[in-house]
């Protein structure tokens, strides 16, 4: 299927794919739930799997988990050698290493400028142990966004979104510490400090969305980056 929207969709097509996480997923669907590292593993073979049915005429396989024999993928995709493979996580000792393996972007999810820089730091490392060019891979951060004109309209939206689990400077630390919460220089401040240490894509969640928050970004982060 992915093959296929590529071709439709000129070359577009990005695979996003992590080891899972969320535990009621697997349950409501019937699926057990591994252990971390046995989601990781199935992780690794199963972009092995289609790595070769995107490369290769015929693919064949053979894991611990996954097993193909002269599998077929046509039409290929218009990309090459593929599209985007994109991997998202956060687990250092077994989850980079994947990354390392088969990724062209890595995404960490709310993440802060100093843990982003911690799993650059340890992906090179892994990079360098396989003979892998680190430079080969992009980097993708996931984050909180909430901007407005000024920091009471910011405040607001805070106390609308606020988790009824949390104090209000509980959540801002869990909006990843408010590094792109606030008036539009604080939010293309923080934006910055990812920026300088190699991040190049960016997802942002906003709260408190509307049309004029959309437009505020656009002229005055977009615009200004």
């Amino acid at each position: 299927m992915l093959s296929t929207l590529d071709i439709i969709s000129n070359g577009r097509v990005e695979l996003g794919i992590g080891a899972g996480w969320y535990e009621q997923e697997y349950t409501a669907y019937g699926y057990h739930f591994p252990s971390n590292v046995s989601r990781i593993k199935k992780l690794d073979e199963s972009l092995s799997v289609i790595s070769a049915m995107w490369k290769e005429k015929r693919a064949s396989f053979e894991g611990k988990y996954y097993k193909v024999k002269e599998a077929i993928c046509y039409p290929k995709p218009i990309q090459k050698p593929h599209p985007i493979i994109m991997i998202g996580g956060s687990g250092e000792k077994y989850l980079l290493k994947v990354v390392a393996k088969h990724a062209d972007r890595y995404n960490l999810f709310f993440g802060t400028p100093n843990e982003m820089k911690t799993k650059i730091s340890v992906l090179k490392e892994y990079c360098n142990s396989i003979g892998r060019d680190h430079k080969e891979i992009q980097y993708s951060i996931v984050l909180p966004c909430i901007i407005k004109d000024t920091e009471d309209e910011v405040n607001q939206v805070l106390v609308q979104y606020q988790r009824k689990d949390k104090t209000l400077k509980e959540h801002l630390q869990y909006l990843v510490g408010g590094v792109t919460v606030g008036t539009p220089e604080k939010v293309l401040q923080g934006i910055q400090k990812y920026l300088d240490i190699g991040v190049t894509h960016f997802i942002l969640h906003f709260l408190g969305l509307d049309e004029t928050t959309l437009r505020l970004f656009n002229a005055q982060v977009i615009r200004s980056a």
